[in-house]
């Protein structure tokens, strides 16, 4: 550790919390214990940083961003952006105007309103949002997300993302021919749901490669994504219902069907990945309800798969989606998202009962569609923050092994806490400094608490295991599994007991699986049958097959 040595009443490099002079600055230092602490909780703070930024940002290149004395300097692909932005939404904000061209904004505010470009009515009411607010120059404030503020600052996200992954995204041309399209109203919809599924799969750490648009000899599919773990190349198509509400073929989530076999007869060499957006209003998420897209399209899709003119198509995994901000401009949109159905494939086929070895085994076959659908299930807001920070936390938050003086007035170190799900309410493990340890009990903020439900693994500036409930089997599975990883085997033997003997000539990944495996077999004995989920009840059945 090189410079200078720190003042008495500067805090301890070790990384205690506590002041130098006492700490490791005593009389009787150990400066080489103090240098491990330190590089310790330098490795801490890094890896907490790492998964923070990458539940936040994906797998794709994270955002590049330095802050000076007055400004910020941001890099997206190989280019430099240089500005005064407290937040990343601010930057986003910033960024869509250079992508899309302050003339083109400025000359579209000015048509009349019947013919300005969505784009343009999401950033007045935006606006408008921000007004109300009545923010002063500088001041950042949490509100909530409007259709509106969500449909423009995960556009500009997109955008970025395929910006900054340019060497991802391998295609001569590409930028200038979507923003292009972009722009005009008759392809807006369409190419805007092109960008978003390609942002998806950069965020999940795919690589992209667009087709030649102007080759018209064939239809052919979007882009080609490969997923660099395992080479595996898939050819992707995107379809989005162009709704209009005047006609009827449209209502009961209408053209879906047709959307997916258009899709799947376009051509490419590789295994398909079809996404196609349902375009419709949301409402509360009541699975196997009337307005439960999810069921409803799964079963168009398990009905269209049974027709006779569906034999021919080749099979695909079909990613469904739902992304209404459009349709809910001034209010929060009430659900939104994705599922995924497998047409003419056995895997994933949403209700279908697998044993616990069987739900591995898929798993284990299609690493790349779930490493997708991870993805698209953690990665669903814009990042507010450069570096990966929890966004909202006061300076003075609640630190594990830092110390804190209660109301009581005794002062400790906090080793441990705890939080009420329902409340928001945390029990704290106090290391008294005037000896033994206490229980105290404090109340999470707002916007504490609902950082805490979002981050639960590193709020205390620990790494810890994660609270959320576990509801499937293969979730009880993954944790027990990420609990024991680092178990040696002749202590995994030692659990077993008896029963080790037999598996003595496993390595320690095989034992793992199998002692993870038994753990969870023995609790789904205990608990007894499970119900089926309703709409699981109402899901008709994938058709039977001859081939």
């Amino acid at each position: 550790m090189g410079g200078t040595k720190p003042g008495r009443n500067d805090p301890c490099p070790c990384g205690s919390g506590k002041k130098f002079k006492r700490c490791h600055g005593g009389p009787n230092a150990d400066y080489e214990e103090m240098i491990s602490r330190g590089a310790a909780e330098a490795q801490r703070k890094a890896e907490i940083h790492w998964i923070q930024q990458q539940r936040q940002q994906g797998l794709g290149r994270p955002i590049i961003a330095a802050q000076t004395a007055d400004k910020r300097i941001v890099t997206v692909g190989h280019r430099l952006f240089q500005g005064a932005w407290p937040t990343f939404h601010d930057f986003l904000y910033s960024y869509i105007f250079d992508v899309l061209e302050h003339d083109w904004f400025n000359a579209q505010a000015q048509s009349e309103q019947s013919e300005r470009h969505p784009i343009i009515e999401w950033h007045e009411r935006l606006l408008a949002v921000s007004k109300a607010a009545n923010l002063t120059p500088g001041e950042t404030r949490h509100t909530f997300m409007t259709g509106a503020i969500s449909a423009f600052l995960t556009l500009a996200y997109d955008l970025y993302t395929l910006e900054h992954n340019n060497d991802q995204a391998r295609t001569p041309e590409l930028r200038k021919s979507l923003i292009g399209r972009l722009k005009s109203p008759d392809q807006f919809v369409g190419v805007r749901y092109e960008i978003r599924v390609a942002a998806m799969l950069l965020r999940a750490g795919f690589d992209l490669e667009w087709e030649d648009e102007t080759d018209r000899r064939s239809k052919h599919v979007e882009y080609t994504a490969t997923y660099p773990r395992t080479g595996k190349a898939f050819g992707v198509e995107c379809k989005i219902r162009n709704q209009d509400a005047t006609k009827k073929s449209n209502q009961h989530l209408g053209k879906f069907a047709g959307l997916v076999s258009d899709a799947l007869r376009k051509a490419t060499p590789h295994d398909r990945l079809i996404f196609v957006d349902l375009n419709t209003q949301a409402y509360p998420y009541v699975p196997g309800g009337p307005n439960d897209w999810r069921t409803i399209s799964i079963n168009a899709l398990r009905k269209f798969e049974g027709q006779p003119n569906a034999a021919a198509l080749p099979p695909a995994v079909v990613f469904i989606t739902n992304y209404p901000d459009h349709h809910h401009l001034d209010s929060e949109v009430p659900d939104a998202g994705a599922t995924v159905e497998g047409f003419r494939v056995d895997d994933y086929r949403t209700g279908q009962l697998l044993t616990l070895p069987q739900k591995i085994e898929m798993r284990a076959r299609n690493p790349e569609i779930e490493a997708l659908l991870a993805s698209i299930q953690e990665h669903i807001d814009v990042p507010s923050t450069f570096e990966g920070e929890i966004p909202g936390l006061p300076s003075n938050r609640l630190l594990i092994g830092h110390r804190y003086q209660m109301d009581d007035g005794a002062v400790g170190t906090l080793e441990d806490a705890c939080v009420n799900e329902t409340n928001g309410e945390v029990a704290l493990i106090i290391n008294r400094d005037e000896g033994g340890r206490a229980i105290y009990t404090n109340q999470l903020s707002p916007e504490e608490f609902a950082a805490w439900k979002r981050y639960p693994e590193t709020f205390f500036g620990q790494i810890r295991q994660r609270p959320d409930p576990i509801n499937d089997p293969i979730e009880l599975y993954d944790r027990l599994k990420a609990t024991y990883a680092r178990t040696p085997k002749e202590k995994l033997l030692q659990f077993m007991g008896e029963h080790g003997a037999s598996f003595a000539t496993l390595t320690q990944p095989e034992l793992l699986d199998v002692y993870v495996q038994g753990m969870v077999n023995s609790v789904m004995q205990r608990a007894g049958p499970q119900e089926v989920p309703v709409h699981i009840q109402r899901m008709k059945p994938p058709p039977k097959r001859s081939d």
